[in-house]
């Protein structure tokens, strides 16, 4: 054997690898269905970029998601652009589950800033699922200067 087919040899491994690195994937970058998407639409893992990219949001459930139940959940947001800050002067959850066009009649989710003030992140309590099913986090975010939302999916297991 000389030394083309060692030259080869490396050349076809060094390729291979090349092409598997490019290839690769981290998964799916979660985003709501209106957010812009790209190799960098989310920066934070599990994160859901709003609409506008302002801001990414974080849910991680503290209780839930399940039916006949206040669940509860905690929100982490970042600000994305230029004219996204902190804190957040309101922040509305609407549970929605498209499917049926109805959401969970008049129990309103409730937000509440954790940690310090203008830290960005949230407690939502009182979320309220009436059933089963394919259910939407509607998720709007206003600051002084900029609103944006976010949709997220939620699937809602059988009891």
């Amino acid at each position: 054997m000389g030394r083309g087919f060692f030259f080869l040899a490396a050349l076809f491994f060094a390729l291979a690898n090349l092409t598997a690195a490019c290839g690769a994937s981290d998964g799916p970058k979660k985003t709501s269905p209106q957010a812009p998407s790209g190799p960098d639409a989310s920066k934070i893992p599990g994160a859901w970029l709003t609409a506008n990219g302002s801001y990414e949001v974080l849910l991680e459930w503290e209780s839930g998601p399940q039916t006949g139940i206040n669940n509860a959940a905690k929100i982490n947001t970042t600000p994305r652009s230029d004219f996204a800050t902190l804190p957040l002067q309101k922040i509305t959850v609407t549970p929605w589950m498209t499917v049926h066009g109805h959401g969970s009649g008049n129990v309103q989710p409730i937000v509440e800033p954790l940690l310090f003030l203008g830290s960005g992140v949230y407690r939502v309590s009182n979320i309220f699922f009436v059933m089963s099913g394919p259910w939407d986090l509607k998720i709007s975010l206003t600051d002084g200067t900029t609103s944006d939302t976010v949709v997220i999916p939620v699937e809602v297991p059988s009891a």
